[in-house]
């Protein structure tokens, strides 16, 4: 499935097979054997492809193929980084999203137990819990990307440091 999605992709021209190879550290040709089948890229490969494609169309297909058949999920989510709109993106926003993933939690749990204590969770109840549990899944995915974010400016920083 990986091998057909990525000769869709450079198919479509959303990426080039030249592409691919620099971003995963192989050779064009052993990228035109990932697409024939003959070998499959590793999960080192597939990691970086992800983190560094441009195209999130890309990504979404690589991902889908990748988990394809498996118990693994991802999910696609854009969301505003700069969490308290100050104009940056730092520890501020990684904290404000994790106490909102909390506060978040701390509604869900609280939910449950109602719940659980009136003995029956009906539909409009469960509705309610999963938006809930939604939620949490969700600022907890900001306050992740926050720190990824903050740790590639800080990769970066250092590479043109030693320049």
């Amino acid at each position: 499935m990986l091998s057909k999605t990525l000769a869709q992709l450079i198919e479509r021209k959303l990426t080039t097979a030249r592409e691919i190879g620099e971003l995963t550290g192989v050779a064009p040709s052993t990228v035109y054997r990932w697409i024939r089948g003959e070998s499959e890229p590793d999960f080192n490969a597939v990691r970086l492809l992800v983190r560094h494609l441009h195209s999130a169309d890309c990504v979404e297909a690589i991902l889908a193929a990748f988990t394809a058949g498996s118990a693994w999920r991802f999910y696609s989510l854009e969301a505003e980084l700069d969490v308290n709109a100050d104009g940056q993106i730092n520890v501020d926003d990684a904290l404000d999203s994790t106490i909102s993933a909390v506060r978040s939690a701390s509604r869900s749990l609280s939910a449950v137990r109602k719940a659980s204590l009136d003995g029956v969770i009906d539909t409009e109840e469960s509705i309610e819990l999963v938006a809930l549990l939604n939620d949490v899944i969700r600022q907890c995915s900001i306050t992740q990307q926050v720190l990824v974010h903050m740790s590639e400016a800080r990769s970066r920083r250092k590479l043109k440091l030693t320049k």
